[in-house]
Protein backbone atom coordinates (compact mmCIF):
# COMPACT_ATOMS: atom_id res chain seq x y z
CA UNK A 1 0.00 0.00 0.00
CA UNK A 2 3.05 2.32 0.90
CA UNK A 3 4.94 1.47 -2.32
CA UNK A 4 1.50 2.33 -4.50
CA UNK A 5 1.22 5.32 -2.74
CA UNK A 6 4.77 6.42 -3.44
CA UNK A 7 4.58 5.25 -7.16
CA UNK A 8 1.26 7.86 -7.31
CA UNK A 9 2.72 10.66 -5.57
CA UNK A 10 5.34 12.42 -8.66
CA UNK A 11 2.37 11.39 -10.71
CA UNK A 12 -0.03 13.33 -8.67
CA UNK A 13 2.32 16.24 -7.92
CA UNK A 14 2.94 16.24 -11.98
CA UNK A 15 -1.04 16.51 -12.54
CA UNK A 16 -1.28 19.01 -9.80
CA UNK A 17 1.33 21.70 -11.21
CA UNK A 18 -0.62 22.75 -14.48
CA UNK A 19 -3.87 23.42 -12.43
CA UNK A 20 -1.77 25.70 -10.02
CA UNK A 21 -0.01 27.75 -13.21
CA UNK A 22 -3.73 28.03 -14.94
CA UNK A 23 -4.65 30.15 -11.41
CA UNK A 24 -2.02 32.66 -11.25
CA UNK A 25 -3.02 34.95 -11.02
CA UNK A 26 -5.25 34.57 -8.13
CA UNK A 27 -4.37 37.92 -5.78
CA UNK A 28 -3.20 41.16 -5.96
CA UNK A 29 0.38 42.41 -7.67
CA UNK A 30 2.67 44.90 -7.91
CA UNK A 31 4.39 47.40 -10.29
CA UNK A 32 7.32 48.69 -8.10
CA UNK A 33 9.10 51.68 -9.65
CA UNK A 34 11.85 53.87 -8.78
CA UNK A 35 11.03 57.55 -9.18
CA UNK A 36 8.60 59.75 -7.31
CA UNK A 37 4.85 59.64 -7.62
CA UNK A 38 3.60 62.06 -10.71
CA UNK A 39 6.69 61.54 -12.60
CA UNK A 40 6.86 59.73 -16.09
CA UNK A 41 7.48 56.03 -14.60
CA UNK A 42 4.70 56.61 -11.87
CA UNK A 43 2.42 57.45 -15.03
CA UNK A 44 3.34 54.58 -17.53
CA UNK A 45 3.57 51.80 -14.57
CA UNK A 46 -0.29 53.08 -13.43
CA UNK A 47 -0.83 52.79 -17.52
CA UNK A 48 0.16 49.44 -17.29
CA UNK A 49 -1.00 48.64 -13.68
CA UNK A 50 -4.86 49.35 -15.06
CA UNK A 51 -4.78 47.58 -18.48
CA UNK A 52 -3.11 44.67 -17.06
CA UNK A 53 -5.53 44.62 -13.71
CA UNK A 54 -8.77 44.59 -16.63
CA UNK A 55 -7.01 41.94 -18.71
CA UNK A 56 -6.22 39.44 -15.69
CA UNK A 57 -8.99 40.25 -13.58
CA UNK A 58 -6.74 40.81 -10.20
CA UNK A 59 -5.85 44.73 -8.75
CA UNK A 60 -2.30 45.82 -9.56
CA UNK A 61 -0.66 48.38 -7.33
CA UNK A 62 1.89 50.69 -8.16
CA UNK A 63 4.47 51.02 -5.24
CA UNK A 64 6.99 53.86 -5.56
CA UNK A 65 10.72 52.95 -3.91
CA UNK A 66 12.88 55.84 -5.44
CA UNK A 67 16.33 56.32 -4.28
CA UNK A 68 19.68 56.43 -5.97
CA UNK A 69 18.33 56.62 -9.38
CA UNK A 70 16.50 53.77 -9.47
CA UNK A 71 18.70 51.23 -7.83
CA UNK A 72 16.86 51.05 -4.85
CA UNK A 73 13.82 49.52 -6.14
CA UNK A 74 15.83 47.55 -8.23
CA UNK A 75 17.54 45.81 -5.22
CA UNK A 76 14.11 45.47 -3.37
CA UNK A 77 12.50 43.33 -6.90
CA UNK A 78 15.61 41.11 -7.22
CA UNK A 79 15.08 39.78 -3.54
CA UNK A 80 10.98 38.89 -4.09
CA UNK A 81 9.99 36.08 -4.41
CA UNK A 82 9.93 34.77 -7.78
CA UNK A 83 6.45 34.26 -8.51
CA UNK A 84 5.30 36.54 -10.87
CA UNK A 85 3.22 38.80 -8.08
CA UNK A 86 6.15 41.60 -8.31
CA UNK A 87 6.87 43.56 -11.04
CA UNK A 88 9.19 46.36 -11.56
CA UNK A 89 9.04 49.18 -14.52
CA UNK A 90 12.54 49.52 -15.60
CA UNK A 91 14.01 52.60 -17.30
CA UNK A 92 16.91 53.31 -19.50
CA UNK A 93 18.74 54.29 -16.44
CA UNK A 94 18.86 50.23 -15.53
CA UNK A 95 21.52 49.56 -18.01
CA UNK A 96 23.22 53.15 -16.87
CA UNK A 97 23.50 51.84 -13.54
CA UNK A 98 25.09 48.61 -14.46
CA UNK A 99 28.19 50.89 -15.70
CA UNK A 100 28.06 53.70 -13.24
CA UNK A 101 28.16 51.50 -10.11
CA UNK A 102 31.20 49.58 -9.02
CA UNK A 103 29.00 47.67 -6.29
CA UNK A 104 25.32 47.06 -6.51
CA UNK A 105 23.99 44.64 -4.14
CA UNK A 106 21.93 42.78 -7.80
CA UNK A 107 22.99 41.62 -11.12
CA UNK A 108 21.74 43.95 -13.55
CA UNK A 109 21.02 41.11 -16.17
CA UNK A 110 21.03 37.77 -13.88
CA UNK A 111 18.64 38.66 -11.18
CA UNK A 112 16.08 39.70 -13.17
CA UNK A 113 13.53 38.05 -15.29
CA UNK A 114 12.62 40.18 -18.46
CA UNK A 115 9.27 40.46 -19.89
CA UNK A 116 8.45 43.38 -22.54
CA UNK A 117 9.85 46.79 -23.37
CA UNK A 118 6.76 49.31 -23.26
CA UNK A 119 8.04 52.21 -25.39
CA UNK A 120 10.87 54.02 -26.11
CA UNK A 121 11.80 57.44 -26.65
CA UNK A 122 15.00 60.16 -28.27
CA UNK A 123 16.93 62.91 -26.98
CA UNK A 124 17.15 66.00 -28.43
CA UNK A 125 20.04 68.29 -28.70
CA UNK A 126 18.84 72.12 -28.37
CA UNK A 127 20.52 75.13 -28.08
CA UNK A 128 19.14 78.99 -27.38
CA UNK A 129 17.34 79.97 -30.84
CA UNK A 130 19.04 81.49 -33.29
CA UNK A 131 22.36 80.77 -31.93
CA UNK A 132 23.26 77.98 -34.37
CA UNK A 133 21.86 76.96 -37.84
CA UNK A 134 22.91 73.94 -37.46
CA UNK A 135 24.22 70.90 -35.58
CA UNK A 136 26.95 70.98 -37.56
CA UNK A 137 27.74 75.03 -37.03
CA UNK A 138 27.90 73.89 -33.26
CA UNK A 139 29.79 70.57 -34.07
CA UNK A 140 32.49 73.10 -36.10
CA UNK A 141 32.36 75.82 -33.56
CA UNK A 142 33.29 73.29 -30.71
CA UNK A 143 35.96 72.04 -32.94
CA UNK A 144 37.57 75.46 -33.52
CA UNK A 145 37.56 76.66 -29.73
CA UNK A 146 37.74 73.80 -27.97
CA UNK A 147 35.79 74.41 -24.42
CA UNK A 148 34.08 76.61 -25.62
CA UNK A 149 30.37 74.44 -25.61
CA UNK A 150 28.96 74.06 -22.33
CA UNK A 151 26.75 71.37 -22.59
CA UNK A 152 23.77 71.69 -19.30
CA UNK A 153 22.81 67.80 -17.85
CA UNK A 154 20.94 66.59 -15.22
CA UNK A 155 23.25 65.14 -12.99
CA UNK A 156 26.49 63.24 -13.50
CA UNK A 157 26.11 59.52 -14.88
CA UNK A 158 22.60 60.33 -15.65
CA UNK A 159 21.40 58.82 -19.45
CA UNK A 160 21.36 62.61 -20.22
CA UNK A 161 24.91 63.09 -19.31
CA UNK A 162 26.36 60.11 -20.83
CA UNK A 163 24.59 60.79 -24.19
CA UNK A 164 26.06 64.20 -24.08
CA UNK A 165 29.89 62.62 -23.39
CA UNK A 166 28.98 59.79 -26.25
CA UNK A 167 28.73 62.69 -28.76
CA UNK A 168 31.41 64.51 -27.30
CA UNK A 169 33.65 61.20 -28.22
CA UNK A 170 32.58 61.11 -31.34
CA UNK A 171 32.49 64.45 -32.99
CA UNK A 172 35.47 65.43 -30.64
CA UNK A 173 33.67 68.72 -29.36
CA UNK A 174 35.80 68.62 -26.41
CA UNK A 175 32.45 69.82 -24.57
CA UNK A 176 32.42 71.15 -21.36
CA UNK A 177 29.88 69.43 -19.02
CA UNK A 178 27.58 70.86 -16.24
CA UNK A 179 25.06 69.14 -14.19
CA UNK A 180 21.83 70.29 -12.46
CA UNK A 181 19.54 68.83 -10.53
CA UNK A 182 17.55 67.38 -13.14
CA UNK A 183 16.16 68.77 -16.93
CA UNK A 184 14.07 71.56 -15.71
CA UNK A 185 17.13 73.41 -13.83
CA UNK A 186 18.91 72.69 -17.01
CA UNK A 187 16.87 73.77 -19.44
CA UNK A 188 16.36 76.94 -17.40
CA UNK A 189 19.81 77.31 -17.58
CA UNK A 190 20.37 77.14 -21.27
CA UNK A 191 17.17 80.20 -21.43
CA UNK A 192 19.24 82.03 -19.16
CA UNK A 193 22.79 81.64 -21.34
CA UNK A 194 24.55 79.86 -18.85
CA UNK A 195 25.06 76.66 -21.25
CA UNK A 196 25.04 76.52 -24.90
CA UNK A 197 23.44 73.12 -25.14
CA UNK A 198 20.79 70.73 -23.69
CA UNK A 199 20.58 67.11 -24.84
CA UNK A 200 17.12 65.56 -22.85
CA UNK A 201 13.56 63.76 -23.56
CA UNK A 202 11.13 65.60 -25.71
CA UNK A 203 9.03 66.92 -22.52
CA UNK A 204 11.98 68.81 -21.34
CA UNK A 205 12.70 70.20 -24.51
CA UNK A 206 9.71 70.46 -27.10
CA UNK A 207 7.82 72.87 -25.31
CA UNK A 208 10.30 75.21 -24.86
CA UNK A 209 10.58 75.23 -28.92
CA UNK A 210 7.26 75.16 -29.75
CA UNK A 211 7.74 78.90 -28.23
CA UNK A 212 10.21 79.48 -30.24
CA UNK A 213 12.55 80.07 -27.03
CA UNK A 214 14.75 76.59 -27.95
CA UNK A 215 16.15 75.56 -31.57
CA UNK A 216 16.33 71.56 -31.85
CA UNK A 217 19.20 70.95 -33.81
CA UNK A 218 19.36 66.84 -33.76
CA UNK A 219 17.40 63.79 -33.01
CA UNK A 220 19.63 60.86 -30.86
CA UNK A 221 17.80 57.88 -32.67
CA UNK A 222 19.09 56.45 -35.48
CA UNK A 223 16.16 57.34 -37.68
CA UNK A 224 14.32 60.56 -37.35
CA UNK A 225 11.45 60.75 -34.73
CA UNK A 226 8.07 60.42 -36.40
CA UNK A 227 6.79 63.43 -34.09
CA UNK A 228 9.78 65.25 -35.45
CA UNK A 229 10.49 64.41 -38.90
CA UNK A 230 12.20 67.75 -39.97
CA UNK A 231 14.59 67.40 -37.00
CA UNK A 232 17.43 65.35 -38.56
CA UNK A 233 19.50 63.19 -36.63
CA UNK A 234 22.91 62.80 -35.32
CA UNK A 235 24.03 59.67 -36.85
CA UNK A 236 23.11 61.37 -40.70
CA UNK A 237 25.04 64.74 -39.66
CA UNK A 238 28.17 64.83 -37.63
CA UNK A 239 28.63 61.24 -35.84
CA UNK A 240 27.47 58.36 -38.25
CA UNK A 241 26.18 55.55 -36.57
CA UNK A 242 24.43 57.49 -33.29
CA UNK A 243 22.04 55.68 -31.93
CA UNK A 244 20.78 57.06 -28.26
CA UNK A 245 17.12 55.82 -27.12
CA UNK A 246 15.93 54.93 -23.85
CA UNK A 247 13.21 53.07 -22.60
CA UNK A 248 10.69 51.70 -19.91
CA UNK A 249 10.01 48.12 -19.36
CA UNK A 250 8.84 45.22 -17.46
CA UNK A 251 11.25 42.84 -15.51
CA UNK A 252 10.22 40.91 -12.53
CA UNK A 253 12.53 38.66 -9.86
CA UNK A 254 14.98 35.98 -11.84
CA UNK A 255 13.72 32.42 -12.03
CA UNK A 256 9.81 33.57 -12.69
CA UNK A 257 8.42 30.13 -13.70
CA UNK A 258 7.86 30.34 -17.94
CA UNK A 259 3.81 29.60 -17.52
CA UNK A 260 3.55 32.43 -15.59
CA UNK A 261 6.21 34.68 -17.94
CA UNK A 262 3.37 33.53 -20.82
CA UNK A 263 0.78 34.86 -19.06
CA UNK A 264 2.01 38.23 -17.92
CA UNK A 265 3.81 38.59 -21.15
CA UNK A 266 0.67 37.78 -23.52
CA UNK A 267 -0.90 40.52 -20.92
CA UNK A 268 1.37 43.28 -21.76
CA UNK A 269 0.92 42.71 -25.01
CA UNK A 270 -2.95 42.84 -24.84
CA UNK A 271 -2.38 46.06 -22.95
CA UNK A 272 0.09 47.98 -25.72
CA UNK A 273 -2.35 46.90 -28.47
CA UNK A 274 -4.65 48.99 -26.65
CA UNK A 275 -5.35 52.37 -28.50
CA UNK A 276 -6.12 54.03 -25.22
CA UNK A 277 -2.72 53.03 -23.94
CA UNK A 278 -1.40 53.79 -27.02
CA UNK A 279 -2.19 57.74 -26.85
CA UNK A 280 -1.25 57.56 -23.43
CA UNK A 281 2.03 56.26 -23.95
CA UNK A 282 2.90 58.65 -26.53
CA UNK A 283 1.45 61.89 -24.62
CA UNK A 284 4.23 60.72 -22.27
CA UNK A 285 6.97 61.18 -25.46
CA UNK A 286 7.54 57.66 -26.12
CA UNK A 287 6.97 55.41 -29.17
CA UNK A 288 4.83 52.75 -27.68
CA UNK A 289 6.35 49.17 -28.38
CA UNK A 290 6.34 45.53 -26.86
CA UNK A 291 9.28 42.96 -27.34
CA UNK A 292 10.00 39.80 -25.66
CA UNK A 293 12.08 39.11 -23.01
CA UNK A 294 14.88 37.98 -24.63
CA UNK A 295 15.04 41.23 -27.11
CA UNK A 296 14.89 43.31 -23.68
CA UNK A 297 17.82 41.62 -22.39
CA UNK A 298 20.05 42.06 -25.13
CA UNK A 299 19.20 45.78 -25.48
CA UNK A 300 20.17 46.16 -21.79
CA UNK A 301 23.28 43.78 -22.57
CA UNK A 302 24.18 46.25 -25.39
CA UNK A 303 23.70 49.46 -23.43
CA UNK A 304 25.73 48.22 -20.33
CA UNK A 305 28.57 47.47 -22.88
CA UNK A 306 28.53 51.39 -24.45
CA UNK A 307 28.06 53.20 -21.16
CA UNK A 308 31.05 51.17 -19.79
CA UNK A 309 32.85 52.40 -22.41
CA UNK A 310 31.71 55.58 -22.68
CA UNK A 311 32.09 55.71 -18.46
CA UNK A 312 36.00 54.77 -18.99
CA UNK A 313 36.65 57.03 -22.37
CA UNK A 314 35.12 60.00 -20.43
CA UNK A 315 36.96 59.89 -17.33
CA UNK A 316 33.67 59.74 -14.74
CA UNK A 317 34.38 57.92 -11.59
CA UNK A 318 32.46 55.14 -10.85
CA UNK A 319 30.59 55.77 -7.35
Amino acid sequence: MIRNLLVALPLTLALAAPSLAQEFPDRAMRIVHGFGAGGNADSVSRIMAEAISVDLGEPVVVESRPGAGGTVASGYVAGEAPDGYTMQLLVGGHAVSAALYNELPYDSVSDFTFLSTLGQFPFFVAARAGEYESIAALIAAARAEPGSIVVGHSGVGSTQNLTGELLDLQTGGEFIHVPYQGGAAASTALMGGEVDLIIDAGTVITGQADAGVFDILAVTSAERWPDAPDVPTLSETVAPGFDVVSWTALGAPAGVPDDVVAVLSASIANALAQPDVQERITALGAAPGGSTGAELQALIERQIAVWTEVIDAAGIERR
